[in-house]
């Protein structure tokens, strides 16, 4: 029987700390609250409590949550338990083994201090897990201990053949902010999924010229008149001949998108033209390296196409919004009650 535990941890909350996990195979918490080595504290809650209490940054109401989580990332964590980190870029969980202790590094971000080592295993789409199994993944604690769906998580993430768990999720938190969250993940797993089964393929192409003219754009696919690489033209301007025209290439993926696809498309890219390359997956490091270089090529991923698809709803043509049916409702405006 495997006694490790399955831990979930966030980058930040726009994925700030991200170079930090993927680049130097650490998982980071983020506490301005706390940016001090915290190994030499009692191990015990009250003492992670005092230690945020004394910072003036400290809301008195957050200092249990957040001084709990940091005390579980010090003396809770194990070397040999898993670690999932929800990717928001491209909608993928990462599944990783923690290698080492605690320790206190504010080398190259102090926010992000408190780290572990991890060696990361296996990266998978959101797609292929159950919806309880992303409830679960959406409480709003940065750092929280998976267990309604661990079962599932192991089985598609190390074996084939081990019985997914079906246990009834339940939530570590219960606040507004955890329902803003649930239902904001559950929307957009929900437009990604209908994207990749409804639209994959063909579909997709008129779909997205839709979604630019949803945008205030002139769109439309060129799949009967083209074979280079170009799937829709869109341009502002009724005749479509003022400056820049928008050429851009849509793929359903999973896989990162490589540097030598996005060289490809980009040499049917003119000068006076904008180039926009719109994935439902994402891109390799080099291939994001490429884009920066040219100020005339945009790189989307899916969490951002999902976005957009969100934003203009309303825009669409009624067809596909009946391929994507959202219904609009009021939901708890977290900010402003605070």
């Amino acid at each position: 029987m495997n006694c490790a535990r399955i831990w979930a941890v966030r980058a930040g909350g726009n994925g700030q700390g991200e170079s930090i996990f993927l680049d130097r195979n650490q998982i980071a918490l983020n506490f301005v609250e706390a940016v001090a080595d915290v190994s030499d504290l009692p191990a015990t809650r009250t003492a992670f409590k005092e230690m945020f209490g004394q910072s003036s940054d400290a809301k008195p109401s957050a200092i249990p949550i957040q001084a709990g989580q940091l005390y579980r990332f010090v003396h809770e964590l194990s070397i040999g338990d898993f670690v999932i980190y929800p990717r928001r870029a491209d909608r993928s969980l990462h599944w990783g083994e923690i290698t080492g202790p605690y320790v206190f590094d504010p080398g190259d971000s102090i926010e992000f201090a408190h780290r572990r080592a991890v060696r990361w295993i296996a990266k998978k789409s959101r797609d292929v897990f159950s919806q309880g199994a992303l409830y679960e993944l959406g409480s709003t604690l940065t750092l929280f201990e998976v267990k309604s769906f661990a079962g599932e998580f192991r089985q598609k993430f190390e074996s084939a053949d081990a019985r997914t768990e079906t246990t009834s999720v339940t939530f570590d938190d219960e606040s507004e902010g955890g329902i803003f969250r649930d239902i904001t993940e559950s929307t957009r797993d929900f437009i990604a999924k209908k994207i990749k089964t409804d639209l994959k393929g063909f579909p997709f192409e008129p779909f997205m010229a839709d979604l630019f003219r949803a945008m205030g754009y002139q769109a439309h696919a060129t799949r009967s008149v083209r074979d280079d690489g170009v799937d829709i033209i869109a341009h502002r301007d009724e005749l479509g001949i003022e400056p820049p025209i928008l050429k851009i290439q849509v793929k359903v993926v999973d896989a990162n998108i490589s540097a030598d696809c996005v060289k490809a498309f980009y040499a049917m890219v003119q000068e006076r033209d904008v180039g926009i390359f719109v994935t439902t997956g994402g891109y390799s490091s080099s291939a994001t390296n490429f884009a920066r270089t040219k100020g005339n090529l945009k790189l989307m991923g899916g969490a951002e196409l999902v976005e957009l698809i969100q934003k203009y709803y309303d825009n669409l043509d009624l067809k596909y919004r009946k391929q994507i049916p959202l219904r609009r409702v009021l939901v708890p405006d977290v900010q402003l009650a605070l």
